[in-house]
């Protein structure tokens, strides 16, 4: 067995995996204990084991308590996570909304921790996986590749580490912006070429390093400051690549492809495996919706009243369009209804009761679109469109938690096509077919709602950017009545001034929560040259004139302090 310094990075795991007999077999396998005493480095199965590792931590990553979908959505312009009086909440959410957070900020920490929690197991199946077993090794370098990617997307120049055979008191150092990337492109390049066409739901195919490498060059000049169209043409060429490959196909409905499984759902080209026993993690309907929210579905999960859409955005989609319905809750809502076979409808029954902060004073659970603001005095019970975009199955106690993820999907490729097109001046009238192509399911009574033309894309935003808050008059003690709409603040910026204003809104339409706004409002561009990301306002969120410090989240305290190589990035104090 080669001598390895493990560092702590194996401990106590429960989860479910699906894992390589012999290094290659993908048969379902599962596992309650892997660590340092009872594995074998030389064993092909326990390396499987450390493999199956570190898909669980892809997981976490995506969907634990303080993890990705935090940083990428509550930050951006569609949803958010609003102080509630009477409730909680606030703190950290308020100031991911506002861009104005610190180095110690838990939905920071953690996905930092989990990312390179994962990239330590997949490097020790690398280091100890033959390298005639290309199968194991595309696979584990194609999960290092995918939290190294992450990482690169959000904190910029981070440590690389591709081996765990180390000298103790080794320390990892940043490589830059530009080596990360080239990193990157090579990792994802190798997999693409040696991975293969076909593998289990869960593992990743030739298809889905492709759309690793498109991301990554579609963002190009985003992540390193360049200007040119070569990202462009090389994203076109992979997503190219997918299409021509006729194995993906657009679901019928798209409410499809966030059913609780989506396995064998022709759009999914890459998807995180839920299983309702053995990955069962914080769901995210269940901090979106108050208690008696859940039962309009049927279930008795708990619900904490958190998050809810931004009202701008949400006031942004077409009456017709049924994604609208599909994503968010909002009006009064029904008790669920069981059916005969056990399967459940939706807000079916009877209303459901709610007196507590009931703003439409009927003394029943009503969702209202509209919002005070973030913290002051922030958002009551009832306030805010919720988020039901993905299935929330009836007769369940634990919300969301079995659901299987889309991580990638064949409507991106479709949607990366025409992007570059369009950027590259290349056939735009193709590039306002695919749109139109991908939105005509979710039209289903407007076909002429569902066309987008050329000059639609290329178009400003119908997004009403601006500060957009109602402060209410406090009285004598401080407080604000639920039904006090005064104090109205308004900056009223618009979207016109964003180019390629319109295939954004389709962006934020079609994959809205599908942790892609963040990067998209940093790629998208206003007239003046700042991103949307900085350059607009949204709610009670202020644009940024100068200041880009926020295109990169600050690396953690905790890793400032125990790396001392370690630098931060550029706008941060941190102390060491």
């Amino acid at each position: 067995m080669k001598k390895i310094f493990r560092n702590a990075i194996l401990g106590l795991v429960s989860c479910c995996t699906l894992t390589f007999g012999a290094c290659t077999d993908l048969d379902e396998t599962l596992y309650d204990q892997l660590n340092d005493t009872n594995i074998d480095l030389n064993n092909e199965t326990d390396l499987a084991l450390i493999l199956g590792a570190s898909v669980a931590q892809y997981r976490y990553l995506v969907e634990d308590w303080f993890g990705m979908f935090h940083l990428l959505e509550e930050s951006a312009d569609q949803y958010m996570v609003p102080a509630r009086p009477g409730v909680g909440w606030g703190d950290a959410y308020i100031n991911l909304h506002k861009h104005n957070w610190g180095t110690e900020v838990g939905q920071i920490q953690n996905p930092w921790d989990i990312a390179y929690r994962g990239i330590s197991y997949a490097n020790l199946v690398l280091d100890n996986c033959t390298e005639e077993d290309t199968a194991t090794q595309a696979q584990a370098r194609f999960f290092r590749g995918m939290f190294y990617y992450h990482l690169f997307d959000m904190f910029g120049n981070v440590p690389l580490q591709t081996t765990q055979e180390v000298e103790p008191g080794y320390l990892p150092e940043q490589v830059g912006l530009e080596k990360m990337y080239e990193f990157l492109i090579d990792e994802f390049k190798y997999v693409r070429d040696n991975i293969g066409e076909s593998n289990a739901f869960g593992w990743a195919n030739e298809a889905a390093a492709r759309m690793a490498l498109a991301k990554l060059y579609l963002n190009k000049n985003a992540y390193l400051g360049t200007t040119g169209n070569d990202g462009f043409q090389d994203a076109l060429t992979e997503v190219q690549a997918i299409i021509d490959g006729g194995k993906y196909a657009l679901a019928p409905k798209y409410s499809d492809n966030f059913r609780e499984d989506i396995e064998g759902n022709p759009e999914i080209i890459f998807a995180i495996p839920g299983d309702r026993t053995h990955t069962v993690q914080f769901g995210l309907q269940s901090y979106c919706f108050p208690q008696t929210g859940m039962e309009a579905y049927g279930s008795t999960a708990a619900g904490y009243n958190g998050s809810c859409g931004i009202p701008q955005w949400i006031y942004t989609y077409a009456p017709e369009d049924q994604r609208l319905a599909d994503t968010w809750a909002y009006g009064q809502q029904h008790y669920g209804v069981e059916n005969a076979d056990g399967t459940w409808t939706p807000n079916a029954g009877d209303p459901i009761p709610f007196t507590a902060d009931d703003w439409a004073g009927k003394g029943y659970l009503n969702y209202n679109i509209k919002c005070h603001s973030i913290d002051n005095p922030g958002c009551f019970q009832q306030e805010g469109a919720r988020l039901h975009k993905y299935e929330i199955v009836g007769g369940t106690d634990d919300g969301t938690t079995a659901n299987d993820f889309p991580v990638f999907r064949y409507a991106d490729a479709l949607f990366i096509k025409a992007e570059c097109l369009l950027r590259l001046g290349q056939d735009k009238q193709t590039a306002a077919d695919l749109i139109t192509e991908v939105r005509k399911r979710s039209f289903p009574t407007s076909a002429v709602k569902a066309t987008r033309t050329v000059a639609d894309l290329e178009g400003g935003s119908v997004y009403a950017y601006g500060h957009d808050e109602y402060t209410g008059t406090p009285d004598a003690n401080g407080n604000v009545g639920v039904t006090d709409w005064t104090g109205y603040i308004s900056t009223s910026e618009g979207g016109d001034d964003i180019i390629l204003g319109g295939l954004l809104d389709d962006l934020g339409w079609e994959f809205c929560c599908e942790l892609h706004r963040r990067q998209d409002l940093r790629r998208f561009q206003m007239t003046d040259g700042r991103n949307v990301w900085n350059g607009k306002s949204w709610f009670c969120k202020d644009a940024n004139t100068t200041n880009t410090t926020y295109d990169w989240y600050c690396i953690p305290e905790s890793a400032m302090k125990t790396n001392s190589k370690l630098v931060q990035n550029p706008g941060y104090t941190t102390s060491k």
